[in-house]
């Protein structure tokens, strides 16, 4: 019997986007799946049974960007099956001048960058995108209430995770880590905390390990800062490493750092390393956001305010509780956000739609 196809439509590059490399993992035995997306010069990342189709990234912003709209144009009128893109700017011309082809618009995030007018702005486009795509799927309720003037044809499809590291976590020391972007995330606020931390209780054994960059020269900030604090023994800064490889930094940490400011913009976008620490059995220190106080509760994790002073309070926190914090509970009462429950409960049945 032959599978249905699917065609995802993808500026990014191709395992850029976890979310869209998990869909295509867990849904590639039931459907044909091709994948349109830039070739951004990255490494290329190989799915068997996925047909990844490239588009060139080279000349001015412009040019690239009418190139790959064109490219989608021609992929989806010649297309025999179902069709899913990914939001980016300008997507909203793919229905227009394909009006008659049935497509899915999938929303990954909201503006979470700039000024209050960039951020409106930036929404407002995915608003009208919205209205012009015959299904909708976004990644929390907040989002849907911010971008969607009616949820007739919008469905949630959430974010997720696997199991990355499967080992037992005992806190017989503090091994944080922070595995993310660096951009507006304010983790400066983390490292002083860990230093004061350090001070006022000396003898209790912690390590930070920080994985991730910014497009603001934080990285280099903030090893500044750790030099500046006599913590080179404490905190280590890593830059990025892909997600493939992070294996072996979370088997070695026990509490995972879901540090975002808590704003408007933030509090309805659903940060993936909660998913990632808590199903990798890390008890995770996380903001106290909308989206994390939905997930989050004293059996793997603790909220904060996004301060210096909350966030050593957690700290004092878990050490304190230590014999209590078992990472078998904490990847049990996180089990329904892995991607295959996901993409099995909820994105397989906005497709069937």
């Amino acid at each position: 019997m032959q599978k249905p196809k699917l065609l995802i439509v993808d500026k990014h590059q191709f395992g850029y986007l976890i979310d869209v490399y998990k869909w295509c993992k867990y849904l590639r035995n039931e459907y044909d799946i091709t994948v349109l997306c830039f070739d951004s010069g990255d490494k290329k990342q190989d799915l068997e049974g996925v047909n990844v189709r490239y588009v060139g990234y080279g000349g001015p912003v412009a040019i690239r960007g009418i190139r790959f709209v064109l490219q989608a144009l021609w992929q989806i009128l010649t297309f025999r099956g179902t069709v899913l893109v990914e939001y980016f700017v300008h997507c909203i011309w793919l229905k227009k001048l394909l009006p008659f082809k049935k497509m899915i618009l999938d929303v990954r995030t909201i503006a979470v960058w700039g000024t209050q007018q960039d951020r409106d702005k930036y929404d407002g486009e995915i608003k009208q995108a919205c209205k012009k795509y015959d299904v909708v799927s976004v990644i929390s309720k907040g989002v849907m209430k911010r971008l969607c003037s009616t949820e007739d044809n919008t469905h949630i499809l959430p974010l997720g995770a696997d199991v990355i590291s499967d080992t037992d976590k005992k806190i017989d020391s503090l091994r944080l880590i922070y595995v993310g972007t660096f951009d507006d995330r304010q983790i400066d606020k983390t490292i002083r905390a860990v230093s004061e931390f350090h001070r006022q209780y000396p003898t209790v054994p912690i390590t930070y390990d920080i994985i991730g960059d910014g497009h603001h020269n934080e990285l280099s900030q903030y090893k500044e800062m750790v030099r500046s604090l006599s913590l080179d023994d404490i905190v280590v800064l890593y830059g990025r490493i892909p997600n493939t490889e992070l294996k072996p930094y979370l088997d070695k940490a026990n509490v995972g750092v879901s540090f975002v400011p808590i704003t408007s913009y933030f509090n309805v976008q659903p940060p993936t390393k909660t998913f990632e620490y808590t199903l990798s059995g890390l008890y995770t220190i996380a903001t106290k956001t909308e989206e994390n106080e939905a997930v989050i509760n004293g059996k793997c994790g603790c909220l904060i305010k996004d301060t210096e002073e909350d966030f050593i309070k957690a700290l004092i926190y878990i050490w304190q509780n230590r014999d209590a914090i078992d990472s078998k509970t904490v990847r049990e009462e996180m089990v329904k956000y892995n991607w295959r429950n996901i993409v099995e409960n909820d994105l397989e049945n906005i497709l069937r739609q």
